[in-house]
C-alpha cells in the first residue's frame, strides 16, 4: 500500500497514518519501528514531519482497520451546510464523536446518517476538527471532506479560528476583562482531568469578561486564545469560581442540571471561499432561565465576509 501526502501543512507521519488509515498510533508507530512501514523507501522516526510529494508505503498489507461506527438516525440542529463544511447546535449530554468504549448515539453517528464527512479521523472523529465536552453545548464545525479539514486543521494550529462561550459561574467575578495565562498537562493522578502547571505543559490563554451578574453568579463572555483541553473549565476553577455545574473541575449544582457552558459563536475563512464566516448557537433555554432570559444578548444569525464588509 502506499500513500502519497499532497497537503502543505507539516504533520507527524505516526499522526497522519493514525488518521488516514484509522488504526491507533501506537500500532503505527510500531510498524515504524519494524520497518514495515517506509517513508520514500527508507525508515524513519515516528516523530518525522511529513512534506508534500512523499510517499509513504506500508509493507504490511493487512493493516486491520478498527470497527466502523454506523450512521444512527439523530435529530440534528443544523446551523448551516454546504459542500465542504457542515455548522451544527450541538445539545448538552450527548459526545461529539465516539470512543473505544462508546460507539453509538453521539454527534458524528447522527451526522454520518444525515450526509458524507472527511475519512480522516476514522474510524472513531471522521470531519472531527475540534471537539465540545459531552455537557458543553453550541456551535461546532466539521469538515465534510479533506480539503476542508486540512484548512481547518490549519486555521486553528495558527490561531485564525475564533471562538466565543458564555459560561455562568459561582460568585462574583472581578468586573474588569482579563487575559489569564498559564501552562497546562494532564493531571498525573486523575487522567480524565487537566491541571495547571507554570514550569511545563502547553500554553493556555483565556480572554473572561463579565456580561452580567445575577445574585450570586455571574455570566462571563470567554474568548479561549489558545485551545487546550477543558481549558475554560480549568481557568475558572483555578481562579475560584468554578462553572455551575462542573462536576469535574467544582461540584454539581441544584440550580442547573449540567454544565452551565455554552459555545456561542465561531468564526473562521471558509475553506473553499476564503471570506471569512461566523456562526451563532442560541443561548439555551436552562441558561434564559437562569440569566432571566437576559436582554443584553442578542442572538446573531450566520454572516459571510465578501469584499472585506459583512
Amino acid at each position: 500500500m502506499e500513500l502519497k501526502y499532497e497537503e502543505g501543512i507539516k504533520i507527524r507521519i505516526d499522526k497522519f497514518l493514525k488518521e488516514k488509515i484509522g488504526i491507533s498510533r501506537e500500532r503505527v508507530k510500531k510498524l515504524i519501528e519494524e520497518g514495515k512501514i517506509l517513508l520514500n523507501n527508507k525508515k524513519v522516526e515516528p516523530s518525522y514531519l511529513l512534506k508534500k510529494n512523499d510517499i509513504i508505503k506500508i509493507i504490511e498489507e493487512e493493516i486491520k482497520k478498527e470497527e466502523v461506527i454506523k450512521p444512527e438516525k439523530g435529530e440534528i440542529d443544523i446551523i448551516y451546510e454546504d459542500d465542504d463544511i457542515i455548522v451544527v447546535n450541538k445539545p448538552s449530554g450527548i459526545l461529539t464523536h465516539p470512543t473505544s468504549h462508546i460507539k453509538t448515539g453521539t454527534l458524528i453517528n447522527f451526522l454520518l446518517y444525515h450526509t458524507k464527512l472527511s475519512n480522516i479521523g476514522l474510524p472513531y472523529r471522521p470531519g472531527v476538527v475540534h471537539r465540545l465536552d459531552k455537557e458543553t453545548s453550541g456551535v461546532i464545525v466539521f469538515a465534510k471532506n479533506d480539503f476542508s479539514y486540512w484548512s481547518l486543521i490549519e486555521q486553528f494550529k495558527n490561531r485564525i479560528v475564533k471562538k466565543e462561550y458564555y459560561a455562568i459561574v459561582e460568585g462574583k467575578f472581578p468586573e474588569n476583562k482579563k487575559i489569564v495565562e498559564f501552562k497546562v498537562a494532564p493531571d498525573r493522578e486523575n487522567p480524565t482531568k487537566m491541571k495547571v502547571h507554570f514550569l511545563k505543559g502547553k500554553d493556555a490563554l483565556t480572554e473572561i469578561e463579565v456580561e452580567k451578574y445575577i445574585g450570586n453568579l455571574t455570566l462571563l463572555k470567554i474568548k479561549p486564545i489558545t485551545g487546550r483541553t477543558h481549558q475554560i473549565r480549568l481557568t475558572l476553577s483555578y481562579l475560584g469560581y468554578p462553572v455551575l455545574g462542573d462536576e469535574k473541575y467544582g461540584k454539581k449544582s441544584d440550580l442547573i442540571k449540567r454544565l452551565a457552558l455554552h459555545s456561542y459563536k465561531i468564526s473562521f475563512l471558509h475553506p473553499v471561499s476564503k471570506n471569512r464566516v461566523e456562526f451563532f448557537a442560541p443561548l439555551p433555554e436552562d441558561f434564559l432561565l437562569l440569566t432571566r432570559k437576559n436582554e443584553h444578548i442578542i442572538i446573531k444569525p450566520y454572516k459571510e465576509e465578501k469584499d472585506g464588509k459583512y
